[in-house]
């Protein structure tokens, strides 16, 4: 018989990483407004994999970001687990947070018109109606926060990079910020040229340019020395989709295959 989840409110989870760290988050409401979905909190400081945290050095932490997802979905795949509860769950900040949507369909006489979703947004506060606004105004555009349902693996990618990883025309005007130590792996194309590049943070770090048969790697000292603007390129500034994405293996590997210098 399968083991029965229970969840209540103000539980809080950890989350191990690969590189060695933990992070914490708090189970703190349900939204009625969007699938009775539950709410967390995650916390911004990560701790080594080892080390005893109280509750209550968890959960006077900043917080870094809030969702939506599915709880019993990261449990039932070992990627979250219970360490706690605390009742103080940050009601007056989460009653400020507003969650939207950008949506690509609008029923117009009882049909489904395709739209440009960025003139198309909706925002609500748990458990507020949704409202409908158009374009969204300029003073959200720091604060709000993607109202979809993620999966745990949006969730523990967030928690541990600072960002989602997905494609989604909303982060053409929602910039993605990464955690300052976080590796980010990417490739795209401009034109007859191929980049790969590596962010730490927010900042280019290195990368790879594939020109004319020829592989040409950079620092960002080397970069900025040069007058490239490549070199005061941020991660934030490309709505990056799910296909730019590379993992570490394979940067390194054009990398170290990279005979050419700048």
């Amino acid at each position: 018989m399968a083991k029965r989840i229970v969840t209540k409110i103000g539980d809080i989870f950890c989350v191990e990483f690969q590189d060695g760290t933990k992070g914490y988050f708090q189970y703190i409401a349900n939204d009625y407004t969007i699938l009775n979905s539950s709410v967390i909190r995650a916390f911004k400081t990560h701790y080594p994999a080892g080390k005893d945290i109280s509750i209550d050095d968890i959960v006077k932490d900043e917080v870094a970001f809030y969702a939506h997802t599915i709880l019993r979905s990261g449990i039932g795949e070992n990627v979250w687990y219970k360490v706690g509860k605390s009742m103080k769950l940050g009601v007056e900040e989460l009653e400020k947070t507003v969650f939207g949507q950008a949506d690509g369909d609008m029923y117009i006489n009882n049909k489904i018109i395709d739209i440009d979703p960025l003139s198309n947004w909706s925002i609500w506060h748990v458990n507020k109606e949704m409202v409908n606004i158009g374009t969204l105004p300029e003073q959200y555009v720091d604060i709000i926060e993607i109202g979809y349902v993620f999966s745990h693996i949006n969730i523990v990618h967030r928690m541990r990079s600072g960002y989602y990883l997905m494609t989604d025309v909303m982060f053409d005007i929602l910039k993605r910020i990464p955690r300052p130590d976080y590796l980010s792996y990417v490739k795209y194309m401009s034109g007859n040229i191929e980049y790969f590049i590596c962010f730490k943070g927010n900042f280019f770090d290195k990368g790879v340019i594939l020109k004319d048969d020829k592989a040409i790697k950079m620092t960002r000292d080397e970069a900025i020395l040069n007058r490239l603007t490549i070199g005061y390129k941020k991660f934030s500034d490309t709505n990056w989709t799910y296909k730019n994405f590379i993992t570490e293996e394979e940067f390194n590997e054009i990398w170290n295959s990279a005979d050419d210098k700048i």
